[in-house]
């Protein structure tokens, strides 16, 4: 987004940040879980968090691409993705979600548990950049 003179400005450059700010979010919550997992719960929680947070996070980088591309086929019509391929990547995302939660689920009750908290780490991250920009925004006047 840009203004009328073709300048970003503050508020562009801040809210235009807040996917790689989510990512990163991920990243440092995945991080701790798997530490607090391993502390507290053990190895096979602390497994099953750990592909959990990595379908988190794939799982977001794949829905960021989908939009993106829905986003310039809308937009333009001059997508280099062709519609098949984006619907397939949106239904992949819940198949490869699927298939991780029952093969763990048929291994370990407890690293299904703990694969669900990692595949939850993108509300987390969700939630702790809205209140970065709820903070931001009262303090910065954006």
């Amino acid at each position: 987004m840009t203004d009328r003179a073709g300048t970003d400005t503050p508020a562009d450059r801040f809210y235009g940040a807040a996917l790689e700010r989510i990512r990163r979010f991920i990243l440092v919550l995945g991080t701790v879980g798997v530490l607090v997992c391993l502390v507290r719960f053990g190895r096979v929680v602390t497994a099953g968090f750990l592909v959990g947070a990595v379908i988190s996070y794939v799982n977001h980088v794949w829905l960021e691409r989908v939009i993106a591309g829905l986003g310039e086929r809308i937009v333009s019509g001059q997508s280099t993705e062709r519609g098949g391929i984006i619907v397939a990547r949106a239904v992949l995302r819940y198949a490869f979600l699927a298939a991780g939660a029952y093969v763990i689920f048929r291994v370990s009750l407890a690293g299904l548990y703990g694969f669900l908290g990692g595949a939850c780490l993108t509300i987390a991250a969700i939630a702790c950049e809205a209140v970065v920009e709820i903070f931001v925004g009262l303090r910065r006047g954006l």
